[in-house]
């Protein structure tokens, strides 16, 4: 078995940064067959897939991985990746000790928040943009932008401790995104008045409702634009926006790249 070390990956590393506070962000490509056998990864990460696919095996559970997928790796743990489409790519943001100790975080705290697939989705395209620039304040933005990640105790807790319906909540916006359903049809579904809905919301999503269901469109465009047969008014139609010009000023917002941009990555 493989036990790769700190910011090693199987494919070949086209762009890396590291701002010396325990972070790393790795962008991975793989352009032809590597090992298929198990290894593991001496630091604790968190992957967003942009390209390809890959079926992913560990020790209990199998993935079937797409561009948009997003898995977390804790330190040493074993894993495989098998049938592995290319062209592929990924982002990895990876954590070491001194950052975690740091921070008062936990892998499984981290691994926790990941199980927010929009949130984390979102904040993995922050970060890699942020890693792009790489100016004198990168590091901070990079650092802060994981802090707040890893303290949101909603979503880290995975509704355990919330009011029930915000668990179905949840399900629900998350299963009919493309519909944008108002306040009083969440109502009906719900049993719940649309009032303690606009209320609680913030609270427990960490944002407005138009925000959340803005995030959850943009998230469903990432795989899409993996398909160069699309055009982006297909794109930005499919997800349920008026039109190419809101898609794209709404995908700035969210990931602070153009989808044009993002295409290329």
């Amino acid at each position: 078995m493989h036990n790769l070390s700190k910011e090693t990956y199987l494919g070949t590393t086209k762009h890396k940064f590291s701002g010396g506070q325990g972070i790393a962000v790795i962008e991975a490509e793989y352009e032809q067959k590597v090992s298929e056998s198990w290894h593991s990864h001496q630091n604790a990460h968190i992957t967003l897939f942009l390209r390809g696919g890959t079926f992913e095996k560990r020790r209990h559970e199998t993935h079937a991985v797409h561009p948009g997928s997003v898995l977390f790796y804790h330190s040493d743990e074993r894993h495989v990746n098998q049938r592995t489409l290319f062209p592929s790519k990924n982002i990895n943001v990876e954590f070491d000790e001194i950052f975690l100790k740091t921070h008062g975080i936990t892998e499984e705290r981290l691994r926790q928040g990941a199980a927010n697939l929009v949130k984390t989705k979102l904040l993995m395209l922050r970060i890699y943009h942020e890693s792009l620039v790489q100016d004198a304040f990168s590091a901070d933005s990079i650092r802060m932008l994981l802090a707040d990640y890893a303290a949101d105790e909603n979503f880290a807790q995975q509704f355990r401790h919330n009011p029930q319906w915000v668990g179905s909540l949840f399900e629900l916006l998350n299963d009919c995104w493309e519909e944008s359903p108002s306040l009083a049809q969440l109502s009906g579904s719900l049993g719940i008045s649309p009032v303690s809905i606009s209320k609680h919301f913030p609270r427990y999503f960490g944002c407005t409702y138009g925000e959340y269901m803005r995030r959850l469109k943009i998230s469903r465009s990432l795989e899409l634009l993996s398909r160069p047969a699309l055009s982006l008014t297909e794109v930005a139609l499919e997800c349920g926006f008026a039109d190419q010009s809101h898609f794209i000023r709404t995908f700035k917002a969210q990931t602070r790249f153009l989808p044009k941009d993002f295409r290329k990555l």
